[in-house]
């Protein structure tokens, strides 16, 4: 599908070269060839390339057109050190997700969706250290209540968060299921989270 999909993109763009795609994905030209051969897959952000060098929409630069499906090219959320900087991706492999999955689920475009690696036991047994689940970025509120990824200064923590009732300035309650792990309650205005999440990754 990789081969017959570029064949295609070729026809339509008689003015691209294989050479300027090559320069445009920063591969040699016979990695091009390759891939026409059937020799070669293409990476899942080498398609975002690709789309933008045949001058097709690419949903945010994260959306891709993989064969017969659209999916989403997820990157892995890293801490960012400085608290004004905005979360930033590991340069590690991506994750292409078929976009049916999202679809009634989120309203959350593709970039605004990125995976946590889970580093703690805190939230056993609804989720495990070393699961994986995706963060929706935009949504920082927790009303409703929900699990969320949030910063405790020296990385990023997964907890229950909640409004408390009536608390004027508004506070949240951040809790674990763990009972090892403490409960505490700050402003909302000092908690730094990050997004809620939104679905995990569960090995059967």
């Amino acid at each position: 599908m990789d081969r017959e999909w570029l064949e295609t993109q070729f026809k339509i763009h008689r003015d691209k070269s294989k050479a300027d795609l090559a320069r445009a994905l920063g591969l040699e030209p016979p990695a091009v060839s390759k891939i026409l051969s059937g020799g070669r897959q293409i990476k899942a952000q080498e398609y975002v390339t690709m789309r933008l060098f045949f001058g097709m929409p690419a949903e945010g630069e994260r959306a891709v057109m993989p064969g017969a499906g659209r999916s989403y090219v997820l990157d892995t959320l890293d801490f960012a050190m400085n608290e004004k900087e905005t979360p930033e991706t590991e340069s590690g492999d991506s994750w292409v997700i078929p976009a049916h999955l999202f679809e009634g689920r989120t309203k959350s475009p593709p970039e605004k969706i990125k995976i946590f690696a889970v580093q703690e036991d805190a939230m056993i047994p609804e989720i495990y250290q070393g699961e994986q689940v995706l963060v929706d970025l935009s949504d920082k509120k927790p009303s409703p209540a929900g699990v969320f990824v949030v910063s405790d200064g020296l990385g990023y923590i997964i907890r229950q968060c909640e409004y408390v009732p009536h608390s004027d300035p508004p506070e949240i309650k951040l809790s674990a299921r763990n009972s090892k792990y403490d409960s505490y309650v700050t402003l909302l205005e000092k908690a730094e989270i990050i997004g809620r999440a939104i679905a995990k990754l569960q090995w059967l």
